[in-house]
């Protein structure tokens, strides 16, 4: 009989030590996917904030580049109204006076032209076509009919 007391005792022992094991694995464990998803969650904010950094970043670079084109035309205005004025004034007779004057009209609509210019190259394009080709009295793609053999 005491082998199997034993051997009831070992079992009861093994037993334990098992369910003891079990509990701390099931706190460790809850510590690591805790701990995990809290990480997570830091992980998600801190993309959140370099995120909305960004996009004020882009903002700002796109004001900045605004503002900066605005004075570049508003130089360019300055530098031909100084230009114009400089010809009226300096010019020594009325013809050397129409002549710089037209060369600086003619330079302001060259200015303008390559901002409306196209390009032949492209006149003769079209844009593709989204429908099949038909014959000339058959039906068409939207008609109920259409791809549609009846024998007779």
């Amino acid at each position: 009989m005491e082998a199997s007391e034993n051997l009831w005792i070992a079992t009861a022992v093994a037993l334990a030590v098992g369910i003891v094991i079990g509990i701390v694995l099931a706190q460790v464990s809850r510590r690591v996917s805790g701990g995990t998803s809290g990480s997570t969650q830091a992980q998600l904010e801190s993309l959140q904030l370099r995120f909305e950094e960004y996009q004020q970043e882009v903002a700002t670079h796109f004001k900045t580049t605004a503002t900066l084109a605005s004075r570049l035309n508003r130089s360019y205005q300055d530098i031909q109204e100084h230009l114009t004025h400089g010809a009226m004034e300096l010019a020594p007779d009325d013809m050397t006076r129409q002549r710089l004057l037209a060369a600086l009209d003619q330079e302001a609509g060259t200015v303008s032209e390559n901002r409306n210019r196209k390009d032949p190259a492209f006149d003769s394009l079209e844009p593709p076509r989204d429908y099949a080709p038909k014959e000339a009295n058959g039906p068409g793609t939207l008609s109920e009919d259409f791809g549609i053999k009846r024998k007779s």
